[in-house]
């Protein structure tokens, strides 16, 4: 079955990532070529307007004792489409469409599973539990961005390098730690931001 690998890949990609789907509304952020007065209340509006967007895309890749990569697609409310060596795979609502040797079969997603691909930090942060410091101006995904080192209780012990546009967006997450003691290295980038020209339908 292809479940687990296309499954797993999605859910390494963003362990640096929290759960869940904030509508609280966001606060104009700082251009991302302006040092941020307050970076920690930068860092969780650019993940609180993330979690609002209707559509975005999202490249993975894993580096260590295995490199995998993979594309996500996401449309609002409830649609992914994965896209592997394996072929494209759809999510919708909570049902994996898996498509194999020219069949669909239908199965449930684990709950809770999808909404950490939502959010790239914890929902209920609190600007206290969050350390942010400011690296200066950088490039990611092509284009000008402030990049940021976030350390929380809940992500890796090295913490987590975050890159946010001129629009306040992130669009770029990086995580670095060990498993078995090999080193590994994630990058998620996120373009296509509330791209209506995204779609997913079923298969």
């Amino acid at each position: 079955m292809r479940l687990l690998p296309a499954l797993a890949l999605s859910a390494a990609a963003l362990l640096m990532g929290g759960c869940g789907r904030t509508e609280t509304p966001v606060a104009a952020v700082p251009a991302a070529t302006t040092p941020a007065a307050d970076p920690v209340a930068t860092v969780l509006a650019a993940s609180q307007r993330f979690g609002q967007l209707r559509s975005f895309h999202a490249v993975m890749k894993m580096q260590g004792p295995r490199a995998l990569e993979a594309q996500m697609d996401y449309v609002a409310p409830d649609r992914y489409r994965l896209i592997t060596d394996d072929g494209p795979q759809t999510i919708i609502g909570g049902t994996f469409f898996l498509q194999r040797a020219g069949e669909v079969r239908q199965i449930p997603v684990p709950e809770g599973m999808l909404a950490q691909w939502r959010s790239p930090l914890p929902d209920d942060l609190e600007p206290a539990q969050l350390t942010v410091r400011d690296l200066g101006e950088d490039r990611a995904g092509g284009q000008r961005a402030h990049k940021y080192e976030v350390r929380h209780a809940t992500a890796a012990p090295d913490g987590l390098l975050y890159w946010v546009n001129a629009q306040g967006l992130p669009v770029q997450i990086e995580r670095k730690g060990e498993t078995n003691g090999q080193p590994f290295r994630i990058t998620v980038t996120y373009s296509r931001f509330d791209d209506a020209s995204l779609r997913i339908d079923v298969p």
